[in-house]
């Protein structure tokens, strides 16, 4: 730590003055290598930065599993409750067993409508999953081949600059 920000209080607490002062009083003091010391700073602070999200994953993504089962099982109580009162209700204003067998059809197909849209969303999420899969690995090469290009290049303006 620079003796600059050893002697002024604590960074929380500064004016931006005070920041702006402890920033250029620091770069007076270092030696030479900054870019390389910050550089490998902000990969170590970014690495842990990005571990300690991947680490909380397992964590949100059961939180919302159990959220999203909870609400799973209101409806399904729902729907229970709902059942046994509508058989009651309904008989009582002289709705025959008859009736009830022609909505029981009607309720299946329903059903099996329901849950072949299930898996056709679950295979539409799957894919799209995948898609995005792709398109950050692409990304990923893109930006990578750019700083890869980018480092290479650096050197040319110089020996440009040298030339001149």
């Amino acid at each position: 730590m620079s003796k600059t920000l050893e002697k002024s209080t604590s960074v929380e607490n500064m004016t931006k003055e005070k920041v702006i002062e402890v920033i250029k009083a620091s770069k007076k003091e270092s030696n030479g290598g900054t870019a390389e010391i910050t550089a490998g700073k902000m990969e170590d602070y970014s690495s842990e930065v990005i571990e300690k999200m991947e680490s909380k994953i397992p964590t949100y993504v059961k939180l919302y599993s159990d959220l999203y089962k909870k609400y799973l099982h209101i409806m399904d109580n729902f729907c229970d409750t709902c059942n046994s009162n509508q058989k009651e209700v309904l008989s009582k204003i002289g709705i025959n067993d008859a009736s009830f067998t022609i909505f029981d059809v009607y309720l299946k197909s329903v059903k099996q409508m329901t849950l072949l849209q299930i898996d056709i969303t679950e295979s539409m999420i799957k894919n799209y999953v995948e898609y995005r899969l792709a398109a950050l690995d692409f990304y990923d090469k893109t930006l990578n081949g750019s700083i890869v290009n980018f480092t290479n290049t650096l050197p040319k303006f110089d020996d440009l600059k040298d030339r001149t």
